[in-house]
């Protein structure tokens, strides 16, 4: 089965690092997201940086400029506010800063890393470009560089490019579950759902916590005639993210594309409770009482979808 009705389009999420990720047990940075259109409307946000938190880079802004001022010739205190000022979203200052340190320390390759992600953050991808295949220069062995350099190949449209930076990223670094998965997304595109799916799976071993994994994986299942399979990943996603009401969703379609009504109705509803205004839902619902020959319940859901549906609602 391959959800002829319902189009479900794959979730584009391409992460802009602010960190080199060296392994399964780095923090991941924050993502964007890049030309989704689907039935349903995912949104994978990454948790509001606390006061606390906030607090914290504030202090350890202050602690390197203190640094700066007993030494000015710095170099890591520069990169480290780079890195500072990129997590507050300063990106101006934060170029500024990673700048600095290179021109201090010319060889320091993550400097040069972060002014790349950073220029690829303003949208001067030329520029991003130039300054990752310079690092390379330095340091052809650098996953981070090639990562970044496949970030903005992506927002060029350069999609055979960035597939190259990622695998040379991947094959250097293993760990890294970003690359994998906007490898996974680049194939998903090109109809290599095989390939996507080997991606997946290998990012979610590293972490399982990546919840737009989960959702994109049983796409692909579909995509392959995997219903079952989509089910159960999907169903697995629940259990970190039980409040992910486009997760019901799908799995309501895939058990409505199975046959299994009662499964598909159950679904559906759980998505409902999660989200009331998802109208999508009722003209779903319609479709499977019609199926029932539930004509009540059907016309009852139709009436719910044309009112949530309507612009004056």
């Amino acid at each position: 089965m391959h959800f002829k009705k319902h189009n479900l389009i794959f979730f584009s999420v391409f992460t802009l690092f602010t960190l080199p990720i060296t392994g399964c047990g780095q923090k991941e940075p924050g993502e964007q997201s890049i030309q989704h259109t689907t039935t349903t409307s995912i949104k994978i946000e990454g948790s509001t940086p606390s006061v606390h938190k906030k607090t914290l880079a504030d202090e350890e802004i202050e602690k390197n400029k203190r640094l700066l001022e007993t030494n000015p010739k710095d170099a890591k205190a520069y990169h480290n506010l780079g890195l500072l000022y990129d997590e507050k979203g300063m990106l101006d200052e934060s170029l500024d800063a990673y700048k600095k340190a290179s021109e201090i320390d010319p060889m320091m390759v993550k400097s040069l890393v972060g002014q790349g992600n950073i220029l690829n953050k303003k949208g001067k991808s030329d520029e991003a470009i130039s300054v990752f295949k310079k690092a390379l220069e330095i340091d052809s062995h650098h996953a981070s560089a090639y990562e970044g350099l496949g970030l903005v190949y992506i927002h060029k449209g350069q999609e055979d490019e960035a597939i190259d930076a990622f695998t040379r990223a991947i094959n250097l670094n293993p760990g890294l579950v970003n690359s994998r998965y906007n490898l996974g997304i680049l194939y998903a595109k090109k109809a290599q759902f095989n390939e996507a799916v080997a991606e997946w799976i290998k990012a979610i071993e590293i972490n399982p916590q990546k919840i737009e994994i989960y959702y994109n994986l049983g796409i692909a299942y579909t995509k392959l005639g995997k219903t079952d399979d989509a089910i159960s990943i999907w169903q697995k996603a629940l259990t970190i993210r039980p409040d992910m009401v486009d997760l019901h969703y799908v799995i309501g379609i895939a058990y409505k594309e199975k046959g299994d009504f009662a499964n598909a109705e159950a679904s559906l509803k759980k998505a409902l409770e999660v989200d009331s205004k998802l109208v999508e839902v009722h003209k779903v619902l319609e479709e499977l009482y019609r199926s029932k020959g539930m004509m009540g319940e059907a016309d009852r859901e139709a009436e719910l979808y044309k009112s949530q549906s309507s612009p004056h609602h």
